[in-house]
């Protein structure tokens, strides 16, 4: 009965503290994902930011007019020139890797990295944007000759005529894009990434991450990329997120998903964020431990105490039942003695004022009575001379 009692007492506690710490887990989860969201939201704004920059810059490089100037007729003077030009820009603008002036065949004039004066990029989508009159931006690349990741800004120069005479590039360092990304890592906890519009991991902390992709590439977009040679790799390799993908392949807005990490083997929260004008989506993971794991501490330290609370009540709960059940015991054998005549031992100590004390004296006064009864009938058969029967024979 005691033990039916506490644990009558607890259960309400404990289904309480469980409600309490899953309403509480959700709460917490619902605002760290909407942190995420808004973090990732700020990341891909101050990329956005820094692309928008270096875009403007390569506008203004493509309609100086010494570059229209310079590509209608090019001199070795000119060229001088140009590099001048190019090198300043490239001294002012830290993040520019290296600028070139193409003309319409494809070959760099002038550009402020000697290894690249000179060669041909026709092949280069790039070049092609900017002869079909497009202001262009590459996705993160690997290049074959600065052998670092970076990204291209392509842009026409006309003629006053109108036509295209060739194209202004510059090649911008990833690592501002990287620094900015990485402004929102935190320890091994939180981890952001940047893909871009094929799934392909551009940014991520960890190197052996990086250009693989969410989920397998379709055969004809593997072999493109492959082939172009844009990450420096015979193949691409896949982490195999579907959720991710089915989330942050051409997002519109931020968001979250909920999914477990094939790279952590661990159940993680990722907000989301495209980067406005580009096909690139900023994504902020988190492990659900990071959040959870105080919750948990604070249920487990809930439990001890719901537990020990139960063991002090149990012990109380015990001593108070012996107080009560003792008193019976001793009046359940006072009876038994009772009933074999055995007045000596038909005998109860009262020590407390309860209804079990009362119903004791009561016991005691009525044996007293029976034993001063019995005396006087003994009195009564000595007086007379009268004497028991004796027992029946054995026979």
């Amino acid at each position: 009965m005691t033990l039916a009692m506490v644990a009558t007492a607890l259960a309400p506690m404990l289904i309480t503290s469980y409600y309490n710490l899953s309403a509480a887990q959700n709460h917490v989860a619902a605002v760290e994902l909407r942190n995420l969201e808004q973090l990732a939201q700020n990341t891909a704004g101050r990329i956005s930011q820094l692309i928008f920059g270096m875009k403007g810059l390569a506008d203004y490089v493509g309609t100086d007019e010494d570059f229209v100037s310079y590509l209608e007729r090019p001199t070795s003077e000119g060229t001088k020139s140009m590099l001048a030009k190019l090198q300043g820009l490239g001294q002012a603008h830290r993040d520019i890797q290296f600028s070139m002036v193409m003309d319409a065949n494809g070959n760099a004039l002038a550009a402020s990295d000697p290894d690249v004066m000179g060669k041909n990029f026709r092949f280069r989508e790039y070049f092609k944007r900017a002869m079909e009159g497009e202001s262009y931006m590459t996705g993160i690349i690997v290049g074959s000759v600065a052998g670092a990741s970076g990204f291209f800004f392509s842009r026409p120069v006309y003629s006053p005529e109108g036509t295209v005479v060739g194209a202004v590039v510059m090649r911008v360092r990833a690592d501002p894009v990287g620094r900015i990304v990485s402004g929102a890592k935190l320890d091994n906890d939180r981890t952001p990434f940047l893909i871009d519009g094929d799934g392909v991991i551009i940014w991520h902390p960890d190197e052996k991450q990086m250009f693989k992709s969410l989920v397998p590439l379709p055969p004809a977009k593997l072999k493109e990329i492959v082939e172009d040679k844009r990450f420096r790799r015979d193949r691409i390799e896949s982490i195999n997120q579907p959720e991710l993908a089915s989330a942050m392949l051409a997002a519109k807005d931020r968001g979250y998903v909920s999914y477990r990490s094939t790279v952590n083997r661990r159940d993680e929260i990722a907000g989301y964020s495209p980067v406005p004008g580009n096909d690139w989506v900023v994504g902020i993971s988190e492990s659900r431990d990071y959040f959870a794991a105080p919750l948990d501490r604070l249920f487990e330290k809930v439990i001890i105490s719901v537990l020990l609370a139960g063991a002090i009540f149990v012990a109380l709960a015990s001593w108070f039942a012996r107080s009560i059940t003792r008193p019976i015991e001793k009046l359940t054998a006072a009876a038994h003695a009772l009933k074999s005549g055995d007045y000596d031992k038909a005998h109860v100590e009262v020590r407390s004022n309860d209804e079990v004390g009362q119903l004791a004296r009561v016991f005691t006064v009525m044996i007293d009575v029976l034993r001063q009864r019995e005396r006087e009938r003994e009195g009564r058969r000595a007086a007379i001379g009268y004497k028991d029967p004796p027992p029946p024979s054995a026979e």
